[in-house]
């Protein structure tokens, strides 16, 4: 009976204590993979090709990855932040594409002391916090900076005339609309408008949307939304036959827009849209022999020329992955769940690097957070981005690779 009541007793120390002995370790990976597959695949692959170059195991803890799918849906998202807490070997979530679940669950995210590492969401918000705690971190594109490349290729370098903003209604679009139109008043471009859809419009909203843009005398629109929206926009515009140069950002990327609109009509548009500016045929030994390892192991994701769709989660999902290694290096398994978790935080505000990643060797990525240093949790920044589109192939290329 006594040895019974003391194993009970060691049972229930080891539930309280966050099962700090556990042999794993869990990253969890929230994104939609419902209807944008192609960017939450991406990023899986990702990230498991960077745990690959150490086996999946971090100080004798085997790193295992929890593949959820929150279809957009923002309170799907919420509970798998829940889950998460409960899961007494889970470490961190990884983000997916869109930004609006992160942005209205921000606070919780903080409060909770929830480390979330973002590869692909965009608003500039997220990774600043307005309380003390801040545990969200982005190695993406930061949309406080998105403004700065988009602009500025559409009013100085092919000399628009008139623009729209043409921004899915939501935190992602509200807050690109901020950031853009900040840019444009910073060089003194004035003639623009600010054109707001609702997601999953219909055709006769798309076309109705385009004779608004006609109608305004637009030559140039900025697009900021998700992919399948954007194909019905784009088809609607395609249709009135008006002369419009369309610059995106990365979400047109995400889902199935390059099956969806014909080339015919990306290229009748002058479709460009922001990336990292990467090159699938880098000249780069270390990065070429990388790149070769990941398609030969994951080649029912890559095609026959090494080619991955969504190729910005790859990328980011990479290199982040090298950098969750780092600090999940700096964690004692010994100690219980929320320490490590809070232990995870401060050792992503103390990687030193170098290390080399696929778009750029990393030093000191990530800083400790302060309202006055608000970039502490970005690990890249305007010159680690490129404009691009796809080629006939319906591959994407960046400035770095074509000329355009």
């Amino acid at each position: 009976m006594v040895l019974r009541v003391f194993a009970l007793l060691c049972a229930l120390i080891g539930a309280l204590s966050g099962a700090a002995s556990a042999e794993s370790v869990k990253l969890y990976l929230d994104a939609d993979r419902t209807s944008n597959y192609a960017s939450a695949r991406a990023i899986e692959v990702g990230m498991r090709a960077a745990f690959d170059e150490v086996g999946h195991v971090i100080d004798g803890r085997v790193v295992e990855f929890v593949v959820l799918d929150h279809r957009a849906n923002a309170r799907r998202s919420q509970r798998h932040l829940q889950q998460f807490l409960t899961d007494p070997e889970a470490i961190a979530v990884v983000g997916g594409l869109h930004s609006p679940p992160y942005l209205r669950a921000k606070d919780y995210v903080n409060e909770n002391g929830i480390p979330l590492v973002l590869p692909w969401s965009a608003a500039a918000p997220l990774t600043r916090s307005e309380t003390e705690r801040n545990s969200i971190f982005r190695l993406s594109l930061d949309d406080s900076k998105a403004a700065k490349i988009i602009v500025p290729q559409a009013v100085e370098t092919d000399q628009c005339q008139n623009v729209s903003l043409v921004l899915w209604r939501s935190g992602w679009g509200e807050s690109n609309e901020k950031t853009m139109v900040s840019e444009m008043q910073t060089l003194g471009f004035e003639a623009y408008t600010v054109r707001y859809f609702a997601g999953n419009l219909s055709m006769a909203d798309a076309v109705s949307l385009a004779r608004d843009l006609d109608m305004a005398g637009s030559d140039c629109a900025i697009y900021v939304g998700n992919s399948a929206d954007a194909a019905t926009i784009f088809a609607a515009l395609s249709e009135t036959q008006m002369a419009l140069r369309i610059y995106s950002h990365w979400g047109v990327t995400g889902g199935n827009f390059e099956t969806q609109v014909p080339a015919q009509v990306r290229d009748e548009l002058a479709l460009t849209f922001i990336q990292p500016c990467f090159d699938f045929d880098t000249g780069d030994a270390l990065t070429a022999e990388r790149l070769e390892t990941v398609a030969r192991t994951y080649r029912e994701d890559f095609d026959a020329n090494g080619y991955l769709r969504a190729p910005a989660g790859f990328f980011h999902g990479f290199d982040l992955g090298l950098l969750l290694i780092e600090a999940l290096r700096q964690v004692d398994p010994r100690a219980d769940i929320a320490t490590q978790r809070a232990m995870f935080v401060a050792a992503m505000t103390q990687i030193e690097g170098p290390i080399s990643g696929l778009l750029r060797s990393y030093s000191s990525p990530f800083s400790p957070y302060a309202p006055d240093n608000p970039d502490a949790h970005e690990a890249l920044d305007v010159g680690d981005f490129c404009m691009a589109r796809f080629d006939a192939d319906d591959r994407i290329v960046t400035a770095r690779a074509d000329s355009f």
